[in-house]
C-alpha cells in the first residue's frame, strides 16, 4: 500500500469514526459540522472506481453502526442493517457526487453542490421513503436552539445545507489553504445565523403572551406485542390513566394527554371505554387527548393505534389514526386531514401520534392550518430517549405552534413555538407521573409556513443548472469541433 493510499484509509477511518459519534444516541453535535471533512478529504485522492465503491462501502457501514447505538432492549441489533442500511446508502451517493462535480466545476461551486446533494437526500428520507428524518445533520444540534430558528425560514434541511457547506469548505481549505477565504465566508455565515436566531429568541421572550396549563400522564403499559396484557392487568392501567387525569386538571391542566398506547381497548370494549372518558373529560373541565390500541387480530399482530380527543364538554371532537407507523410496527395506517379543534383557553389545536412527526409535511399541514397547539402522544425506548422526544422541536419551531408530547417509556416534553423545552420528564424518574407546563395559546406565524418545501426546490434547482451547465459546455465542445476539425498531419511523402 503507497503512501497515498495509506493517507486516503487514514481520513476515511477517521471521518467514519466522526461520524459515528456526531449521530443519534449519545451523539456529539459539535463532531458533525466536521464529519463529512475527512470523508471528501479521502476521496479528493480516489481516481479509480473502485476507490470510490471502498469509500462509499465505509461511508454506509459508519451510518449503519451509528444505527445500532439506538437499539437497546427491546429492539434487536438486527434492525441496524434494516434501517441503518438504506439511510446510510441514501445519505453517502452525495459523497461520490462531489468527487465527479468538483473536477468539473471547481472547489467553490462542487462545495455547494455538495451541501445541496445531502439537503436534498435527507428529504428522500421523509418524503419518499418510510425513514422520516432520522440521519438529518439538523437533529445533532438540538441543543442549539439559536442556530435552530433558521428552520423557521427554510425548515431543518437549510440548518443541514448549512452544516454540510461548513465542513465542505473546511475541506477546501485543508486542501488548498490558499481557500481559507472560503472557511471563513462559512463560518461567517454560520456566526450571522446565530446571532439572527438569538435575536429572534430575545423578541419572542419580550412579547409575553396569554398562557394556558398543558399536561402530560404517565402510563403503567409496558406491552410491546405479545403477550397482550390480561384483563386484570387492563383494569389497574385503566384507573391509575383516569386517577393521574383527575390530578392533573385538579392541578389546572386544560389539556390533558395520554402517551401512545396508553392501554389496549378491545374492539368489544371501545364503546363504553369512550363513554367512560367522555364522562371523566365532562366532569373535569378538560380536553382529554386519550391514546390507546384497539387489537384487531392477534396471530399475526395488527392494531389500531390511535387517539380520541375529548372536548371538556365531554362530547368526541374527533379521533385519529396513526399516519405513518413505523416500519414492521403492526398498526393500519391512518389516512385523510389533520384534525383540527378550536377551544376557547388553548386555541386551535391538533394533534398526531409519535412517528408522525418524524415527517414535517403534517407538522406543515398543521400550521397551514392555523394551529396553536399540537397534541404528540408517543412512545420511546431508552436508545431514542430524549433525542427521539427533542426532534419534536424542530416541528415546533418550522410550524410556529407548541408541541405537547406524552411519552410512554421515554422523555415527555413540553415545547413552545420558538422550540424552547418548557418543562420535560422522563416517566422512569422517581416521584410525579404528571407534567405540567403552561403553553402559549397563540402560535406565531413562520416563513417556513408560507413557502414550505421551497428551499428544497431551490437545492434542486441549484443542481440542475450545474448539470445544464455542464452539459452545454460539452456540446459546445463536440459541435465545434464537428464544425471546424482539427487539421490533419500530412502524411510523409515516399521518397523518390
Amino acid at each position: 500500500m503507497n503512501t497515498v493510499s495509506t493517507r486516503r484509509w487514514l481520513w476515511l477511518l477517521g471521518g467514519a469514526t466522526l461520524l459515528v459519534l456526531a449521530h443519534f444516541r449519545l451523539g456529539l453535535g459539535a463532531l458533525a459540522w466536521v464529519a463529512p471533512g475527512p470523508l471528501l478529504h479521502a476521496l479528493r485522492s480516489a481516481t479509480r472506481k473502485r476507490d470510490h465503491a471502498a469509500i462509499l462501502a465505509v461511508t454506509v457501514l459508519a451510518w449503519v453502526l451509528a444505527t445500532a447505538k439506538i437499539l437497546t432492549a427491546p429492539m434487536p441489533l438486527g434492525l441496524a442493517l434494516a434501517f441503518g442500511l438504506p439511510i446510510g446508502v441514501v445519505l453517502s451517493a452525495p459523497y461520490v457526487g462531489w468527487a465527479w462535480l468538483r473536477a468539473r466545476v471547481g472547489a467553490g461551486r462542487a462545495t455547494l453542490a455538495f451541501a445541496a446533494s445531502m439537503a436534498l437526500a435527507e428529504y428522500a428520507l421523509h418524503a419518499a421513503l418510510p425513514y422520516g428524518t432520522w440521519g438529518s445533520a439538523a437533529n445533532t444540534q438540538l441543543d442549539q436552539v439559536a442556530l435552530l430558528q433558521l428552520a423557521s425560514v427554510t425548515g431543518l434541511h437549510g440548518v443541514s445545507f448549512l452544516m454540510y457547506a461548513f465542513a465542505g469548505a473546511l475541506e477546501a481549505c485543508l486542501a488548498d489553504r490558499g481557500r481559507w477565504r472560503h472557511a471563513l465566508a462559512a463560518a461567517t455565515v454560520v456566526l450571522g445565523v446565530v446571532c439572527m436566531g438569538q435575536l429572534r429568541l430575545a423578541l419572542a421572550s419580550d412579547s409575553a403572551g396569554t398562557v394556558a396549563r398543558v399536561a402530560t400522564i404517565d402510563t403503567d403499559a409496558r406491552f410491546g406485542g405479545l403477550p397482550l396484557p390480561d384483563r386484570r392487568a387492563l383494569d389497574a392501567i385503566d384507573a391509575a390513566l383516569f386517577a393521574r387525569t383527575i390530578d392533573a386538571a385538579r392541578a389546572g391542566a386544560r389539556m390533558v394527554v395520554w402517551p401512545e398506547a396508553a392501554t389496549l381497548v378491545e374492539p368489544g370494549d371501545e364503546r363504553a371505554f369512550l363513554a367512560r372518558a367522555s364522562a371523566l373529560a365532562g366532569a373535569q373541565r378538560v380536553r382529554l387527548v386519550a391514546a390507546y390500541v384497539v387489537p384487531l387480530r392477534r396471530a399475526p399482530l395488527l392494531y389500531r393505534n390511535k387517539y380520541v380527543m375529548i372536548a371538556p364538554s365531554g362530547r368526541v371532537e374527533h379521533t385519529y389514526e396513526k399516519h405513518h407507523p413505523v416500519p414492521g410496527e403492526p398498526s393500519v395506517m391512518g389516512r385523510g386531514p389533520m384534525p383540527v379543534a378550536v377551544d376557547g383557553a388553548l386555541g386551535r389545536v391538533s394533534g398526531a401520534i409519535c412517528y408522525d412527526y418524524d415527517f414535517p409535511r403534517l407538522g406543515l399541514e398543521q400550521a397551514r392550518l392555523g394551529v396553536d397547539v399540537v397534541a404528540l402522544p408517543a412512545s420511546d425506548w431508552r436508545g431514542i430517549d430524549p433525542i427521539h422526544a427533542q426532534m419534536a422541536l424542530l416541528r415546533a419551531i418550522e410550524g410556529g405552534h407548541s408541541v405537547v408530547r406524552a411519552t410512554r417509556m421515554g422523555r415527555s416534553i413540553v415545547i413552545d413555538p420558538w422550540g424552547r423545552t418548557l418543562a420535560s420528564h422522563s416517566d422512569d424518574e422517581r416521584g410525579s407521573s404528571t407534567l405540567l407546563a403552561d403553553v402559549p395559546v397563540h402560535g406565531v406565524g413562520t416563513v417556513y409556513e408560507q413557502i414550505g418545501d421551497s428551499f428544497i426546490v431551490a437545492c434542486a434547482l441549484y443542481l440542475a443548472g450545474l448539470l445544464g451547465w455542464l452539459a452545454s459546455n460539452r456540446a459546445r465542445v463536440w459541435y465545434a469541433r464537428r464544425r471546424w476539425p482539427e487539421p490533419s498531419s500530412p502524411s510523409p511523402r515516399a521518397p523518390s
